[in-house]
């Protein structure tokens, strides 16, 4: 009886997977599939947008984000999400237009949110937090730690998926 089972289970894990394009521990994280274009502000009132893709990446093991400001910021990154079996989290490795690079750690979903946080223990600390809102919507919120231990908002962007083919 156990063996059946066990195949039963092994089958529909790997069509899961396989409907997705990503490893089963990826899966959580391939709504993100696509293009999206964001609105948003800094935490001073100036409007930012910006234009995000994701892709599956490396035999779906990894979530390719490219994110990219439009004129006048300038901003870009180049993101890699995945998951780290020894921690059982989630990883976001960041490397950005500036020189920066940064890791990020996340143990999921929350309901409708992800929280990403800087994995640094001391000096600057920071994370996204993205909330989904229906099938093609999510707001993401970035923030710092200030010197109180406060979240400060840098900027938030509501981000909407494309409809529209890749000019």
């Amino acid at each position: 009886m156990r063996l059946p089972l066990t195949l039963a289970i092994l089958t529909v894990t790997s069509t899961l997977a396989g409907t997705t394009g990503m490893t089963n521990e990826l899966a959580p994280l391939a709504w993100f599939v696509g293009t999206w274009q964001c609105a948003g502000q800094f935490s001073n009132g100036r409007p930012i947008h910006s234009r995000e893709t994701f892709s599956t990446e490396m035999d779906g093991h990894w979530l390719r984000m490219q994110h990219a400001d439009t004129s006048p910021d300038r901003y870009a990154a180049d993101e890699w999400w995945g998951y780290d079996h020894a921690t059982r989290q989630f990883v976001m490795i960041v490397f950005d237009n500036t020189g920066g690079v940064r890791h990020y750690v996340s143990s999921g979903w929350t309901g409708t949110a992800l929280s990403m946080q800087n994995a640094a223990t001391s000096g600057y600390i920071d994370r996204f937090v993205l909330r989904r809102s229906g099938d093609a919507q999510y707001r993401v919120s970035y923030s710092h730690l200030d010197g109180s231990g406060a979240w400060q908002t840098g900027d938030e962007l509501t981000c909407r998926r494309d409809t529209e083919p890749p000019a």
